[in-house]
């Protein structure tokens, strides 16, 4: 081997003007990843007591109907038994678990703007929805001081999930529509 031909480089040719160069597949780039927006826990706070006085719209009721509220001396005693407790959480768990895996939000999500989702973003299922509000039981422990074992998990979790989002693997996320200006959009039911 010559000791000229190891030294030399190549060099593009320098009159390349015959030549057009156009890419056969026009570029594409992916979208952007999607990166969830975490609801903070007042938010969730007050979604969950919007729908806990739609549940006692529901219990007063069932209250009334098997005799609970009584009146002596001018005052009103409200008596919750057993029955009608019984029967207003389990309508409770059937509303929490039909709207967040059919439109993925209660009314209390709903109104404050709010969604729930699996981690990667999609839609919720029935499934799913109904393993993290059958485990809100565990989450509401301490019954004196409601939901603060929930609270203490969700404030340690970077995504804010409590016991129940970690086992059913969803997330409560700010809703897009609630992002955009004038607040989130009027309740509709999909389309079938």
């Amino acid at each position: 081997m010559d000791q000229t031909d190891a030294n030399e480089r190549w060099t593009p040719p320098s009159d390349l003007s015959g030549i057009t160069a156009t890419p056969r597949v026009p570029f594409t780039p992916p979208p952007p990843a999607w990166e969830p927006t975490y609801a903070p826990l007042r938010m969730r706070a007050k979604a969950l007591v919007i729908d806990l006085l739609l549940a006692l719209a529901v219990v007063i009721p069932l209250a009334v109907l098997s005799d609970g509220i009584s009146s002596s001396n001018g005052l009103l005693r409200i008596k919750f038994s057993a029955p009608p407790l019984l029967l207003g959480m389990v309508l409770w768990m059937a509303y929490m678990t039909l709207m967040e895996g059919k439109y993925g939000a209660s009314l209390g999500k709903r109104t404050t703007g709010l969604r729930v989702v699996t981690e990667d973003g999609s839609p919720i299922e029935l499934e799913a929805a109904l393993i993290r509000n059958i485990l809100r039981f565990l989450d509401a422990v301490p019954y004196v001081v409601p939901y603060l074992l929930g609270y203490t998990v969700a404030n340690r979790s970077p995504k804010r999930q409590r016991f129940g989002d970690r086992v059913a693997e969803t997330i409560v996320v700010l809703d897009v529509a609630a992002e955009l200006p004038g607040g989130p959009a009027p309740y509709q039911l999909p389309a079938r």
